[in-house]
């Protein structure tokens, strides 16, 4: 194989991975959207019962329906970020460059934070 074609399989590889990032951007996000709807309603469904003037045995399968949904998105944004790492991981073998990475400033430990007393701060969470 001539440097050319090289070249050429190695810019196609580069467009292949941009598409497929783009994909997965879209596929993490909406997950997160569908976790974040779904816990609304969950969160909604007590009270609409509540005002609706309904027993609390009402509508309680439902409930346990949408919760089952929301443990399934879970799953699944587990597993989209196991692909995710997986993707890295050839990503890395076919030498093709990182285009997006998140944060490089690692963030400091919960230990390492006590020790510097910044959960002393006002305001601060603590436990």
């Amino acid at each position: 194989m001539s440097f050319v074609e090289k070249r050429r399989v190695q810019i196609q590889r580069h467009e292949v991975a941009d598409e497929i990032v783009s994909h997965l951007q879209t596929f993490e996000m909406d997950l997160g959207r569908a976790l974040s709807s779904g816990s609304a309603l969950i969160g909604l469904l007590p009270s609409a019962r509540t005002r609706a003037n309904l027993s609390g045995a009402a509508g309680t399968e439902v409930i346990g329906d949408f919760v089952a949904s929301i443990a399934f998105i879970s799953q699944a944004m587990g597993k989209a970020t196991s692909g995710h790492h997986n993707l890295d991981d050839l990503r890395r073998e076919l030498k093709i460059p990182e285009t997006l990475g998140g944060d490089k400033i690692p963030l400091p430990s919960w230990t390492e934070g006590l020790a510097e007393g910044i959960a002393e701060e006002p305001g601060a969470i603590v436990g």
